[in-house]
C-alpha cells in the first residue's frame, strides 16, 4: 500500500481501528488517481476530487459512506465533441479487517491503514455513461442533433425485398398444402 497517497488514511491517527462506535469526518480535496475513466470518458489524473466521507468503525471493520464529486471529461459519442459532466456519486463500502476465504470482492484494512483509492475508483468509472451525450440544454445552436443517410428513399418503396419474393412463394406454397 502506497503510504504517501493523500488516499491512505492512517486509521490510528483518526481514533478508529479496534474501536466500534466511534466514528470520524472527512472532508477534504484531493487529486485524482491515474486511470479513472473508460473509454471515452474520464476523470483526468490529478483533476481535484471532492470528498465528503464519515468513516465509522464496526466489529468487521470500517464503514466509509458519502458522496465523492468530480468533473468528467470525453467526447460526445454522437458527434465526437469534447464534454465536462459533473459527477456526484454516493459510495458505501465496508472495509473488512479480515477476509473470509474465497472473498475476493471485500476491500480490507491493511496494517491499520485504509486505501480508499480502489473503492474511489471503482465507485467513479460504474457511475461514467458508456455513452457519454452531451446534453441537449447546452447545445451551442440551439438545434437538435442532426444526421443525414445520405439520399432521400423514394416514396413507392415496396412492401417487401424482391429478393426475398421466391421464399415468400415457398412459405405460401407450404401453408397450402
Amino acid at each position: 500500500m502506497r503510504n504517501r497517497s493523500e488516499l491512505v488514511l492512517d486509521l490510528r491517527k483518526l481514533g478508529l481501528i479496534d474501536r466500534p462506535g466511534e466514528w470520524s469526518r472527512l472532508d477534504t480535496t484531493v487529486p485524482a488517481p491515474e486511470d479513472l475513466r473508460i473509454e471515452m470518458i474520464g476523470v483526468p489524473e490529478g483533476s481535484p476530487i471532492e470528498l465528503a466521507l464519515q468513516l465509522e468503525s464496526v466489529v468487521e471493520g470500517i464503514y466509509v459512506s458519502g458522496s465523492v464529486r468530480a468533473a468528467a471529461q470525453g467526447q460526445d459519442a454522437r458527434t465526437l465533441e469534447d464534454l465536462e459532466l459533473p459527477l456526484d456519486v454516493a459510495i458505501t463500502e465496508l472495509f473488512v479487517y479480515e477476509r473470509e476465504p474465497g472473498d475476493e470482492d471485500s476491500y480490507t484494512v491493511d496494517r491499520d491503514r485504509l486505501d480508499l483509492e480502489p473503492a474511489i475508483r471503482d465507485a467513479v468509472v460504474m457511475a461514467l455513461p458508456f455513452r457519454p451525450v452531451k446534453d441537449e440544454d447546452e447545445d451551442e445552436d440551439g438545434e437538435d442533433f442532426r444526421y443525414t443517410l445520405g439520399e432521400d428513399l423514394p416514396e413507392s418503396v415496396p412492401e417487401t425485398d424482391p429478393r426475398w419474393s421466391a421464399l415468400k412463394n415457398l412459405l405460401d406454397e407450404k401453408k397450402e398444402s
